[in-house]
């Protein structure tokens, strides 16, 4: 199945029931989702707040064993928040401009060249 989740811009507006809220109220922005679960990281205890906050930044060394790797591969790892959403439906495409008129098209694209060839055949005198 196509993963269809796009992430959302920090201004976008959110609304959840508020039975899966997570933070006070049930409809906020991106951003203040973000800030809350940084925030959240920020008031662990003293012991943590360095070990979390590389998580966030700078990204802590490690090693990852991936599903199909031969073995283990080293680099490092980093915690980054987004809020995603993924829409019920596809968002219908609006035509390019509602103030133009609309141009007709031809029934086919042959008619315009029929019409010149029928203009060329006829007697001038008529």
């Amino acid at each position: 199945m196509e993963d269809r989740f796009q992430p959302l811009d920090n201004e976008e507006v959110v609304s959840v029931d508020n039975n899966d809220k997570i933070i006070s109220d049930s409809m906020f922005t991106s951003g203040q989702m973000v800030s809350a679960i940084e925030m959240i990281s920020r008031n662990l205890p003293n012991a943590n707040k360095d070990k979390i906050g590389k998580w966030f930044n700078e990204g802590i060394k490690g090693k990852t064993l991936k599903l199909g790797a031969k073995g283990w591969q080293q680099g490092k790892f980093r915690i980054k928040v987004t809020l995603e959403f993924c829409p019920d439906e596809p968002e219908i495409e609006e035509t390019s401009a509602r103030n133009e008129p609309e141009i007709s098209q031809p029934e086919s694209p042959l008619d315009d060249l029929r019409q010149r060839i029928n203009q060329e055949n006829q007697p001038e005198n008529q």
